[in-house]
């Protein structure tokens, strides 16, 4: 009997992000425009929002979840809440700050506020579609660009299956999806733009920054096919991070004048961040600020009537020039114009003649009146000296929901996969280099890389090997299939002993391509995984060597089998196959390989 594959009918989308988080969906026959859910607990029934802020409360006696999203009080005597840890699950995120957390404790916050929402969306859907549990039912969700190691990926795939996403149903599913730059694309790419257009989208949210370069393949009309220009990149710059800033300036100052507060020195700070600086950030860059000689801001806590003009208070309200505050949300804004300008770079020498015409803005960092400025005025001609060739022309635009185009993305290009059967990217442009341990024979003279490393004797040929070399099989900046790499793989193994298992390590680097490493040995490679399996009832081509009486090595078995590799928009997958026109699957993706990833 023939296998059905497996088609969602539900297809929900998290984008979990550093300040808020946004849940959409959409549902077969008909597949309508992804729907945001809009509804959260701690708001009143007629208001409306389409995302929850991404804060989690927790019992500062128990340690046990308290609240979470809109319901977090910080006004609450012993609240202890957590907010803006999405950073800090990555572990090469550097914050110096003493009070920042661990990885372990930002999994941990990230784990609860993920049961939470997974409970919020049980008790919707449960409510609205009584058979949900029974359909097929798809939780797809974007990670940020910055994760390029896909052990972190794993990891989250793990995460969300904790909190419970998954486990109501047996057709229940829990995916990693596109990473935030290419759902951003996805959604971005559904305007009114022409076969052939070259778009350059730039994702810019609370913690961070994600940017992707893309022709337009299809017609209007059409179903959306993408082809990536070079390999999505993403950096730590949000809104999110202004806040911080700002905050630490605040901290600085009204440290001199702690003793004058009638509240905590912390509470105070965190209310003006998040009731007044909030307003002004959000507005920066409109008429409504710009044209003021300089904000003011009442100090909570500070009876009226004091003035320190060491720390510019005067009146109880501390003063801050128009540029003090621009500086903030520049330092922010020319990290990314860098990133962006090393798109261009990227693309120039790539594809030369291909000019990109627009810079579409999405994400609420993207969406700010200022950063559009800064854009429009870096990106006019005759901005650079000498002029850019391939953005003559460029246009600034932001998509119509800035904050939404990740959510919607995600949920878009499932379900124009699951109901027109084409994938909106038939290839991606690798971000990083990844290869396989191997032994090479042992030769300096040709090879001044051998020179120094461990060598060994083989007792099957005799030869002489150096063991932690490293064969590349994708670079960065390879264009690659989504239907996966083939890397043909030779094992010698002692007649009988099939069932031993073998392992093969898989390395990963993120020098560019004429820079990478040849050993192991060498700095800056990373040890991504190692994968372990077994010949036992595999239908693999074999070859006796050695079954001469004349032959003087030990009699061995040459076994030869491909190892697919997949690499999607932000993990990994292996699968054996065997060699020859049959091409027959040896395993599913991880079943019946073990991976067990880097740390």
């Amino acid at each position: 009997m023939p296998h059905t594959p497996w088609r969602a009918e539900i297809v929900i989308g998290i984008d979990f992000g550093m300040t808020c988080t946004g849940v959409a969906y959409s549902m077969d026959p008909a597949w309508p425009q992804p729907k945001t859910i809009q509804h959260w607990p701690g708001r009143m029934v007629n208001e409306l929002s389409n995302k929850v802020p991404t804060k989690i409360q927790y019992d500062e006696h128990t340690g046990q979840v308290k609240k979470w999203g809109f319901q977090c009080n910080p006004d609450e005597e012993g609240a202890d809440i957590k907010d803006f840890f999405k950073l800090h699950l990555d572990p090469k995120y550097e914050d110096t700050r003493p009070t920042a957390p661990s990885t372990a404790d930002a999994r941990r916050w990230l784990r609860d506020y993920l049961c939470c929402i997974y409970s919020h969306i049980r008790e919707i859907f449960s409510q609205s579609f009584p058979n949900w549990t029974a359909q097929r039912t798809e939780f797809v969700f974007s990670v940020p660009t910055t994760w390029n190691n896909p052990s972190m990926i794993a990891d989250l795939e793990g995460i969300a299956r904790h909190a419970g996403f998954g486990s109501d149903g047996a057709e229940h599913r829990t995916v990693i999806g596109l990473t935030e730059a290419e759902a951003a694309a996805v959604y971005a790419s559904r305007q009114q733009f022409e076969q052939g257009d070259i778009i350059l989208v730039c994702d810019a949210g609370g913690g961070t920054t994600d940017v992707n370069v893309l022709r337009m393949k299809s017609l209007k009309g059409q179903a959306t096919r993408l082809k990536q220009l070079s390999y999505v990149e993403g950096r730590s710059i949000g809104s999110a991070l202004i806040d911080i800033d700002f905050q630490d300036i605040l901290f600085m100052r009204l440290q001199k004048i702690q003793e004058y507060l009638q509240r905590d020195l912390e509470d105070v700070v965190e209310e003006m961040v998040r009731d007044k600086f909030e307003r002004i950030k959000c507005s920066f860059g409109t008429p409504s600020i710009s044209t003021l000689p300089r904000i003011q801001l009442e100090v909570p806590g500070l009876a009226p009537g004091h003035h320190y003009p060491e720390i510019a208070i005067e009146d109880s309200r501390m003063i801050f020039k128009l540029e003090e505050l621009k500086s903030l949300f520049d330092k922010q804004i020319d990290v990314m114009l860098r990133l962006i300008d090393q798109q261009f770079t990227r693309v120039r020498e790539a594809h030369p003649g291909a000019n990109i015409s627009h810079i579409v803005l999405s994400g609420g960092f993207g969406s700010s009146a200022y950063v559009k400025q800064r854009f429009n005025a870096h990106y006019r001609p005759g901005s650079h000296d000498p002029p850019r060739i391939n953005s003559g022309n460029t246009k600034i635009v932001i998509v119509e929901e800035p904050q939404l185009a990740v959510v919607q993305g995600l949920v878009i290009e499932r379900w124009q996969v699951t109901s027109l059967g084409a994938t909106v990217f038939n290839e991606r442009c690798c971000r990083l280099s990844y290869g396989i341990l191997c032994r090479e024979e042992y030769d300096p003279e040709n090879n001044p890389s051998h020179t120094g490393q461990r060598v060994f004797k083989s007792p099957h040929d005799g030869k002489i090997w150096v063991e932690g070399q490293i064969d590349w099989f994708v670079k960065q900046g390879d264009t690659v299939s989504v239907d996966g790499i083939l890397k043909p793989y030779t094992l010698k193994v002692k007649p009988g002993h099939y069932q031993a298992k073998w392992q093969t390590h898989v390395v990963m680097c993120g020098l560019p391509r004429e820079q990478l490493p040849t050993n192991i040995s060498q700095s800056d490679v990373g040890r991504l995984c190692d994968i372990t399996s077994s010949l036992q009832g595999k239908d693999v081509d074999m070859k006796e060597k050695n079954r001469h009486w004349y032959n003087r090595g030990e009699r061995y078995m040459r076994v030869n089998f491909n190892i697919r590799v997949i690499l999607g928009a932000a993990d990994v997958k292996f699968r054996m196959e065997s060699k020859g026109a049959r091409k027959e699957v040896l395993s599913e993706d991880h079943d019946s390989i073990q991976v067990i990833w880097g740390t």
